[in-house]
């Protein structure tokens, strides 16, 4: 077991870095760098990860993109999101994104995105992880749902020196926890407050319900 959990330790650095080399990951984790090279062999192994020729580190491969995609698009919860994804892209026209809160509820991790078709666009969030504690809106709502406010909660995000906005909303499972958000994010120019608050917010939470009721939420 404590040889399974070195290997996780190891895969989730490689997720933070991107890239890091035998003694790197030996210094920071504080494993024996016998150790951590015998772990990368074997997940290289299993195409997990990937050595490159030029830096000699090791970065993550193929093979955990099969595995994510896997749970992702076979997991309830994005099956059931992606028609009212599709269709709140439609009536917005902005980018719309889905987060999911990790089981020890420490980070949300945005699995699915469809994107806007306007020629300026927010960079992708989709296969990013994100603390519960960060700025996007997604975590605030899902934060803010899980100390114990009711409903669909929702939250804004505004960024003067990113230019970004956008607003999120909770999404709640069959128990009513919240489980993730359905979220907009947008250029600052097209995307004020006043419009969050005033045409976004209302389709966020009719989504976030049609979502949440799929997954047999009632309240």
């Amino acid at each position: 077991m404590k040889a399974l959990e070195k290997t996780l330790d190891v895969l989730d650095y490689l997720m933070e870095k991107g890239s890091a080399g035998v003694t790197e990951i030996s210094n920071e984790l504080n494993l024996n760098k016998n150790n951590v090279f015998r772990i990368l062999v074997t997940l290289e192994e299993h195409r997990l990860v990937e050595k490159e020729e030029e830096t000699e580190k090791y970065k993550l491969s193929t093979g955990c993109v099969v595995l994510g995609y896997g749970f992702i698009h076979k997991h309830p919860l994005t099956k059931l999101s992606i028609p009212v994804l599709k269709s709140l892209r439609f009536r917005l026209g902005e980018s719309i994104n889905l987060a999911m809160l990790d089981e020890k509820q420490q980070f949300v991790i945005y699995v699915a995105s469809e994107e806007t078709i306007k020629p300026v666009k927010v960079k992708t969030r989709l296969g990013r992880r994100y603390s519960i504690n960060s700025s996007v809106c997604s975590a605030k709502a899902i934060k803010r749902a899980l100390k114990g406010e009711t409903g669909f909660v929702f939250d804004y995000e505004l960024g003067e020196g990113s230019g970004i906005s956008g607003g999120a909303c909770v999404i709640r499972d069959y128990k009513g926890r919240p489980i993730g958000a359905v979220e907009v994010i947008a250029p600052l120019y097209r995307m004020p407050l006043n419009k969050i608050e005033e045409e976004v917010k209302p389709l966020l939470e009719d989504a976030a319900l049609d979502i949440s009721l799929k997954l047999g939420y009632w309240d």
